[in-house]
């Protein structure tokens, strides 16, 4: 058997084995929704018996005044700012070249 007919099978083999496996996973999720089906829960219900919870981090980041917005937008825009000028630094390691470690073992063909 040639090297390409062997490929040929092994790649044949292991997209059937693949789609086989996905086969099975569809016909378990399939089995499953019809064990199990989906039951609403009714509106009224689920209001009178649990109370709502508020988190207090929440409310306190929705009621921000005017002044502590201003100071929120210029430190989003100074770590902009500051990650734009690191940015710029990472062609530099390209202009200096291979260094010591990729030169130092270099093969030699005798």
């Amino acid at each position: 058997m040639s090297d390409f007919n062997q490929g040929l099978i092994v790649s044949v083999v292991g997209l059937l084995i693949t789609f086989t496996a996905l086969g099975i996973f569809i016909l378990v999720m399939v089995v499953l929704k019809k064990l199990f089906p989906y039951k609403a829960e009714s509106e009224e219900g689920a209001d009178e018996d649990e109370e709502t919870y508020e988190d207090p981090t929440m409310s306190a980041a929705i009621e921000t005044s005017g002044g502590e917005d201003e100071e929120m937008a210029a430190a989003i825009g100074a770590l902009i700012f500051l990650r734009g000028q690191q940015s710029n630094q990472l062609g530099a390691a390209l202009l200096e070249g291979p260094g010591r470690f990729w030169t130092a073992k270099q093969p030699t063909n005798k």
